[in-house]
């Protein structure tokens, strides 16, 4: 195998890597605060661990296609997809109208800036 494709490849594993430190810190932190989310606002920690979930296989999905960049919409697009049901679930249990497309939008935008305002390290220089 050539450096350059060893090198390539360490790359992606680095970035795999990474994800996973990330998704596995954002999966524990959300399993924390259920029972606070459940107190503050009943039942909606289900609903927030599983968009979360989905937020990350959204990412990993475009990471296996080399499209990790660039792709917002498209991301957003399938994790909404796969939330509508659960949201839709959600707020027939507890008396909600219906939810719009753009109300599912909105929430995993939000639940990905919560993601996001998740302080991570960086690797120390070598």
């Amino acid at each position: 195998m050539s450096n350059r494709m060893a090198s390539f490849k360490t790359i992606l594993s680095d970035i795999g890597n990474g994800l996973k430190k990330f998704f596995s810190l954002a999966d524990s932190v959300a399993k924390d605060v259920e029972p606070i989310v459940d107190v503050a606002f009943p039942g909606i920690a289900n609903l927030y661990n599983t968009t979360v979930t989905e937020v990350g296989n959204a990412e990993t999905a475009a990471i296996a296609a080399g499209a990790q960049n660039g792709t917002g919409a498209q991301k957003l697009a399938a994790v909404v997809t796969a939330i509508t049901p659960y949201f839709t679930q959600y707020a027939s249990q507890n008396g909600l109208p219906a939810p719009t497309n753009a109300v599912i939008t909105n929430y995993v935008n939000a639940v990905v800036a919560s993601l996001n305002a998740i302080p991570t390290s960086t690797p120390a220089a070598s």
